[in-house]
């Protein structure tokens, strides 16, 4: 890799980690307005924030109105009347909804942006879009449908947010091409602040006085989330790709959940938690390119060998009796043995005696080294946890990879199934049984390893659906023949 390429990719790795900061402010942004319109007019409190907002945006880009033509200005204030509309439905909404739902619903403009686009801009969505929506639709009737299967009135407005958000997208798309970006907002901006105002002074009454946490919530949403957010995306856009702008992006809502937890005490519920991952997963497949380069990435680095570190650390946390206990058995016990077993992969790789790291051909994972291997290094620290009394889900855990490991080179000396699938299926269950609903997101791992596998030609369809049950039944199996309901040794 040469001085330039090194160059271009720390230039990039700084470009996202400044828009991941940009992502953080966002979702800061829904517990901050929440607490300040519970008691302050939001028509009010809006005028203030994108006045400020304006203000802050003057100072950096008034000499750019001057390359704005009358056509252009147009745009940008009927751009101006989708952005209040979103953030005007936005702000109502979180009256009568939580930080938490309010952030995740207002995720789903990413997956709504295909359909508009083809019914606006005639662009055919993708399959991947499509595939996208339905899942952030399904996301999105789990967290706003009551047990009578009718919508809140809080998550409905937000809803509504999330439609105005994905209409300033496609207006966006068909008129900021060749216009000045930070001009073009400084027009949208206005118009927000002067509507804003307009319907404030139009209520009658005296202007309330706003009280600091009012000012401070305008202040943070009207200069930090706005002026300097959009100017560090402005700035930042330039060194990375527009695809991982918009999957950075896609963290907002996760961000707005940790601080709906955290600070406002927002409960997350099954259905909440679900709901969320769905939106989540519906916003990232219609941003992913599903190209070959990515399926390789997710192929490589969705390796068993890998994703069991993290697994076992998460069970090391997740032990009932104290997770020091739990990540001394992980460190002193399980890491070695992982440790031992990746050598001996790599010393195999080296000399010849396996072609690729997945050991793909089926010849090669039957090399009496790497059976020999596989089953000791699985097997011994499972006969240690079970002799010296270990923590249950790091046993079960160990019980269920050894009997994959058995099982995968029984079925080898016949067919071909995808160790790959097998192994983030077994993980993925597991930390679901453990950790409950939390963990259930990590179970879409297992046919996002499966489409990697496929693309990237290692297994076909069917030999990763065996895989992805083969992993799924020994988890089950293991934690039935060890005692499902014995949490604590």
């Amino acid at each position: 890799m040469g001085m330039a390429e090194v160059a271009h990719r720390r230039r990039q790795l700084g470009a996202d980690l400044a828009l991941l900061l940009v992502t953080v402010i966002w979702g800061g942004t829904f517990v901050m307005v929440k607490d300040a319109t519970s008691g302050y007019p939001v028509f009010h409190f809006l005028a203030l924030r994108f006045g400020l907002a304006l203000a802050g945006l003057l100072a950096i880009g008034w000499r750019r109105l001057r390359t704005l033509n009358r056509r252009n200005v147009a745009s940008g204030a009927l751009l101006g009347l989708f952005l209040l509309a979103g953030y005007a439905f936005q702000t109502l909404g979180l009256q009568h909804t939580t930080a938490s739902k309010a952030g995740f619903i207002t995720g789903l403009n990413v997956a709504i942006v295909p359909v508009l686009a083809a019914l606006v801009l005639r662009r055919l969505p993708q399959r991947a879009a499509v595939l996208g929506v339905f899942l952030a639709t399904m996301g999105m009737a789990l967290l706003s449908l009551d047990n009578s299967l009718r919508v809140g009135q809080g998550d409905l407005l937000v809803l509504l947010c999330a439609l105005a958000f994905a209409l300033h997208i496609v207006g966006v798309s068909a008129f900021a091409p060749g216009v000045d970006p930070i001009a073009l907002t400084i027009v949208q901006v206005a118009m927000v602040a002067l509507i804003s105002t307009g319907i404030a002074l139009a209520g009658g009454g005296a202007w309330p006085t706003p009280t600091p946490t009012v000012w401070g919530a305008a202040a943070f949403t009207g200069i930090l989330a706005t002026a300097v957010a959009f100017g560090i995306q402005t700035a930042m856009q330039r060194f990375t790709t527009p695809t991982h702008t918009a999957l950075i992006f896609t963290a907002e809502p996760v961000f707005a959940a940790l601080f709906g937890v955290m600070l406002a005490n927002d409960l997350l519920t099954t259905r909440i938690i679900l709901g969320g991952a769905l939106v989540l997963a519906g916003m990232l497949v219609s941003e992913i390119p599903w190209s070959e380069r990515t399926a390789g990435l997710v192929s490589r680095f969705m390796a068993p060998q890998y994703v069991i570190t993290l697994l076992l650390i998460l069970l090391g946390l997740a032990d009932p009796i104290s997770w020091q206990r739990g990540m001394t058995w992980v460190l002193a016990v399980m890491m070695p043995f992982v440790v031992i077993l990746l050598g001996v992969f790599s010393r195999a790789l080296r000399t010849g005696t396996i072609s690729d790291w997945h050991i793909s051909d089926r010849r090669e994972r039957l090399h009496p080294g790497i059976v020999a291997a596989s089953v000791i290094f699985t097997g011994m620290p499972m006969v240690i946890l079970y002799l010296f009394e270990g923590p249950f889900w790091i046993l079960a855990a160990t019980v269920s990879g050894f009997l994959l490991v058995v099982i995968n080179l029984v079925i080898t000396f016949l067919w071909k199934i995808s160790q790959h699938v097998s192994g983030i299926a077994l993980g993925a269950t597991l930390a679901t049984v453990i950790l409950g609903p939390l963990a259930a997101p990590s179970l879409l791992l297992i046919p996002l390893v499966a489409w990697a596998r496929v693309k990237v030609g290692a297994h076909t369809v069917m030999q990763t659906i065996a895989g992805g049950l083969t992993g799924v039944l020994i988890t089950m199996f293991a934690l039935v023949l060890l005692g499902l309901g014995r949490v604590v040794p």
